[in-house]
């Protein structure tokens, strides 16, 4: 009975550091105040084991402060601690999100009040800089480049395919034969591109000529057929031009009809941009533009269409039997006028059907962790995706992850692309049995310390994606091009000179992220690093109001899955040492232990999103109307979900 007991006592007290250190070695130097243990007098357990003389005796030998060395460590041990808050309401924006004290989701849980606590005490507020935030704040910028390119490049595509349907239109009109079938279906295919699929967007020059008219709307009617067709995703869904861009890719991106006048149509596509140099040379730059900012396409078949005709294209078009006949089977369906793009990522999504289309991102999410699906950041569409890797797929000498914490990683991978998946809430830490204290001893608890959210192949990744942005600025001579946001107004600075100060941000985030790091070495990074935690709620794009509601540009069954981001919540973690580092307390006092095993906790903001399944011919909602609704129940986090779904059904 004895030995029970005394295995189950205590130190008089467990102390938490005050302040932390890193060397420049990256030796980590916590400091401990006894002086609170010294004046305290001990507990009654202590006295009554040891008596009063003993237990003075003990107290009064503890020195005033300690200090303990960590040696550099590498292995951390992440897990998800208490759910995300319910009560509180959603922050607008990342730069408004609270900072005071977690919200217990246990309503049992012992309220700590005014007890004075450490500042590294567990229980204690640490908000941190987290890696969702800014890898939202990347995406947004991202995004604000991407459609800021597409809006510079329309003039050139309505130059181009603007002669073409004009030509195509002028062929048909002095053409005979296939010839004059072949115009007519580049026509009709090129006039219902630039019309984005909208029969009222059909110039009255079209409309004047009936034959062309007729084919037109037969070819407007097929295309919309396909739901999805007009349902552009973001960027593309924040103003109509945009819209209609995205709109007219895809039709330009449909083979064309598997027939003579579809072959037909392909060649005198040809036959129009090569008799007129400048003409041609816009088309290169337009594909040119594909490749760099929206991802080079699976296959592209119109060159090998090309350089498969022999002789003058007038003489192709005049015996095309033969010319069809004289091309290997696969190439005997007509390619399109103008490749989609086309990136690891949505060539994955694309191909998903049935059952597996309804949990997209889940399925998404699975094939990247398990490598089927590997971007590699060798252009600027494909580090966009490469960015995205670590949140779902192991990092070799990263740090490990519980299986809560990497749901939610996986729905920060979903949230960043426009999608939603589930969380689960973690484990809600009660308060423990008080133990005996009894035991002559201080314990000095040694737990990780971490400045940012340890993550730092996120932040490495999304650095590299916005060099490869000013290499692309570059090459396409964009330098003095300025964002496009999704309200359609304009950044007051250059893409070019926002990605390269918000990639030497992350750059140095990753420094600060590192378990290694060392202040000595390091220095310049941790210390530019050390300047915007200290400042990150004043940065302008961390400011921006997150509510927006995306429809996936894929239905399933007859419906159409709808993520809305409705606010900015918290979420806790907690981060313990994979294996014990090497720990001095610096001048050995008689009395005094660490206990290296502990866990601390942390917060920071994350994004809440909302799942709903609508009818496929329902649209999303724009961001006005998803901020109104959120308004309209407090920004509750319980309520939200049902008033984004009762938008979504009416």
């Amino acid at each position: 009975m004895l030995l029970a007991l005394v295995l189950a006592a205590a130190p008089l007290a467990d102390v938490w550091p005050y302040a932390v250190k890193r060397q420049a070695d990256g030796v980590l130097e916590y400091s401990f105040d006894l002086s609170a243990v010294k004046a305290a007098g001990g507990p009654p357990d202590a006295h009554e084991a040891h008596g009063d003389l003993k237990v003075a005796a003990f107290l009064k030998g503890l020195p005033r402060e300690v200090k303990v060395r960590v040696q550099p460590f590498v292995g951390l041990d992440v897990a998800a601690a208490r759910g995300p808050e319910q009560k509180r309401p959603l922050a607008t924006a990342y730069s408004l999100v609270f900072d005071g004290d977690f919200e217990a989701v246990n309503p049992l849980e012992r309220k700590l009040g005014a007890r004075l606590r450490p500042a590294l005490h567990p229980d204690e507020p640490k908000l941190l800089v987290g890696a969702e935030m800014m890898a939202w704040q990347v995406r947004q910028f991202e995004d604000s480049a991407l459609a800021a390119a597409e809006v510079d490049t329309e003039w050139m595509r309505r130059e181009v395919w603007g002669k073409v349907a004009e030509r195509a239109m002028a062929t048909f009109h002095t053409a005979t034969g296939d010839a004059k079938e072949g115009a007519l279906a580049l026509a009709a295919r090129v006039v219902a591109a630039n019309a984005c699929l909208d029969a009222s967007r059909v110039s009255e020059s079209v409309r004047a000529d009936g034959e062309v008219l007729t084919a037109v709307m037969a070819e407007i009617s097929r295309l919309t057929a396909d739901g999805d067709a007009t349902l552009a995703p973001p960027p593309y869904s924040w103003t109509p031009e945009l819209t209609c861009s995205w709109v007219r890719q895809r039709v330009l991106g449909a083979p064309l009809e598997h027939s003579r006048a579809g072959a037909a149509a392909v060649l005198t596509f040809f036959a129009i941009l090569e008799k007129d140099a400048k003409l041609k040379g816009l088309d290169t730059r337009i594909r040119q533009r594909r490749d760099r900012f929206e991802g080079t396409p699976l296959s592209d078949r119109l060159p090998g269409w090309r350089a498969l005709v022999k002789g003058p294209l007038n003489e192709a078009l005049e015996s095309l039997s033969d010319f069809v006949q004289s091309l290997p089977v696969a190439e005997q369906v007509p390619p399109p006028l103008l490749a989609a793009p086309s990136t690891p990522f949505l060539k994955y999504l694309m191909d998903l059907s049935g059952p597996e289309r309804n949990a997209s991102w889940d399925e998404l999410a699975s094939a990247v962790q398990d490598g089927r699906v590997k971007p590699e950041p060798t252009t600027w569409p494909m580090a966009r995706e490469a960015a995205l890797v670590p949140w779902v797929a192991d990092q070799p000498g990263g740090a490990q992850f519980d299986s809560a914490w990497r749901d939610q990683r996986k729905a920060s991978f979903a949230m960043l692309q426009g999608g939603v998946t589930d969380v689960r809430a973690g484990l809600d830490e009660g308060d423990a049995e008080a133990p005996e204290r009894s035991q002559l001893q201080v314990r000095l608890m040694v737990p990780p310390t971490v400045e940012v959210e340890p993550m730092p192949e996120v932040y490495a990744r999304l650095a590299k994606s916005l060099e490869l942005l000013g290499e692309v600025l570059a090459q396409e001579n964009l330098q003095g091009l300025k964002g496009l946001s999704a309200d359609g107004h304009r950044a007051p600075d250059t893409l070019l000179n926002v990605s390269k100060w918000l990639g030497a941000r992350m750059k140095t985030l990753a420094v600060l992220a590192a378990p290694d790091t060392k202040d000595g070495k390091d220095a310049k990074a941790v210390a530019e690093a050390r300047r915007f935690v200290s400042s990150w709620r004043t940065e302008g794009g961390l400011a921006a109001d997150v509510r927006n509601e995306t429809a996936f540009f894929l239905a399933a069954g007859g419906e159409r899955s709808h993520a809305a981001v409705v606010g900015v919540s918290r979420r806790e973690f907690s981060v313990g040492f994979t294996s014990a580092p090497k720990v001095e307390i610096v001048g050995a006092p008689d009395g005094i232990s660490a206990d290296a095993t502990v866990r601390q906790r942390y917060i920071v903001p994350v994004v809440k999103t909302v799942s709903v399944s609508a009818p496929a011919s329902v649209k999303a909602l724009d961001r006005a109307m998803v901020k109104g609704l959120v308004d309209s129940v407090q920004r509750d986090p319980s309520k939200v979900e049902g008033a984004i779904i009762e938008a979504l059904h009416q």
